[in-house]
């Protein structure tokens, strides 16, 4: 679609912000930026002038392209001043109140039809639709971080959000040149919710005994063509970041066994082991390579011919790589946790199969997304190791959704 006449208002200039900023000026739209106060709107502007010039230093885009882009971003200082935007994003603190408190100041000053988008990673858009009194105009466009780079943004549908204006933030985003996949309102959309067990499943093993973090980070990286680990991961993300995730998504579905939260994990967050940006999380980070800050309580893995059967028959489907039995466990450990939860979002409408995979390979770079995996080994291998997983433990996580095993 070509550039609107009307401008996109973006409240919140922190990194996510600035970054849709960027994205929405790069492609033609003009942009009314505004936050608590002029400083930090202009302090925002230098910074994403600045990486709009650094991409014509490095020929990424023309000096007219430079010129054009810079000149689209303009401050705004009160309300008032996002009156003639089509469609409002915003990108402020995580919290419902405060979202609901800056809307709700907002609404008076926009046009009736100004679609009204949170850019919300974890609350619900219909309660925040409900809560400023018009539903029908919010919708959820969750990009990612870094907003630049990052190619995935999930449009998300309240109950009661306005098909017409889902559609129209969908053909934005892609005017943006992102991927979209397009979810319904539930506790972590599709992203957050479906690489749950990817760091999950991966403490659980260590727990168990089975390994280190190193072995299982290794595990996922050669046999699964991962770009990183689960432990890696967390520790780049922040342990406290990935626990809080964890919990919310874990309380907002009501408790499932599957999602769980980590003890060990969230003994780490407790002791202020984050990761990287501690420089101890689960591997210790001292401008030497990365080595293993904590270790299992080492304990032999023993499988049933049943498991074993249905660990090989996993790893015949969904990988070429070679690996040792401990690694081809780990690996189909994880990646059967992510399918089930895959398999759990869709039967409960989160979104359809198609969404569920761009969202995973274009949100958090799997290499496969879980549907096309599982197709790939086989439903009925996927159900059997499943089976087999579930009678080893005593919370009933591996079972499947009725949508999986009535395929096996």
């Amino acid at each position: 679609m070509s550039p609107s006449k009307h401008p996109v208002g973006i409240i919140g200039t922190g990194t996510m912000g600035a970054g849709i900023a960027q994205v929405a000026a790069l492609n033609g739209f003009t942009v009314m930026l505004l936050d608590q106060d002029r400083e930090t709107v202009n302090s925002a502007m230098e910074r994403i002038r600045g990486h709009i010039n650094r991409m014509a230093e490095k020929g990424k885009i023309t000096e007219a392209e430079r010129d054009e882009a810079n000149a689209r971003l303009h401050p705004a200082e009160k309300p008032e001043d996002l009156g003639d935007c089509d469609l409002v994003i915003e990108a402020i603190i995580e919290s419902l109140e405060a979202k609901t408190a800056m809307f709700k100041t907002l609404l008076p000053h926009l046009r009736k039809e100004a679609i009204i988008a949170s850019n919300t990673s974890s609350l619900s858009i219909s309660a925040i639709g409900d809560a400023i009194g018009c539903p029908e105009r919010v919708v959820g466009m969750h990009f990612f971080n870094p907003a630049p780079l990052m190619p995935l943004v999930e449009v998300i549908s309240g109950k009661r959000s306005d098909p017409k204006l889902v559609d129209r933030v969908v053909l934005i985003a892609e005017a943006w040149g992102k991927t979209v996949a397009r979810a319904n309102d539930t506790p972590g959309f599709i992203v957050n919710r479906v690489a749950r067990p990817f760091y999950l499943e991966a403490w659980r093993i260590f727990e168990d005994g089975y390994a280190g973090v190193d072995q299982i980070d290794e595990a996922m990286r050669s046999l699964g063509g991962f770009r990183m680990g689960p432990f890696e991961l967390t520790d780049l993300i922040g342990q406290d970041v990935n626990v809080a995730t964890t919990e919310s998504v874990w309380k907002q579905l009501g408790e499932p066994s599957r999602l769980k939260p980590s003890a060990t994990q969230q003994k780490l967050v407790k002791e202020r082991h984050l990761g990287r940006k501690t420089g101890h999380g689960a591997y210790i980070h001292d401008g030497e390579d990365p080595r293993p800050a904590i270790e299992p309580e080492s304990r032999e893995l023993k499988l049933s011919e049943r498991m074993q059967d249905a660990v090989e028959r996993l790893n015949e489907g969904a990988t070429d790589q070679i690996g040792s039995p401990l690694e081809k466990y780990i690996f189909a450990r994880i990646l059967i946790a992510v399918i089930n939860e895959a398999a759990w979002a869709m039967s409960e409408g989160v979104a359809d199969q198609a969404n569920i995979d761009t969202a995973m390979r274009k949100g958090v770079n799997y290499p496969k997304g879980p549907f096309a995996w599982a197709d790939e080994i086989g439903l009925g291998i996927c159900g059997e190791l499943l089976d087999a997983l579930n009678d080893t433990v005593d919370d009933g996580r591996f079972l499947a959704p009725d949508l999986l095993r009535s395929k096996v």
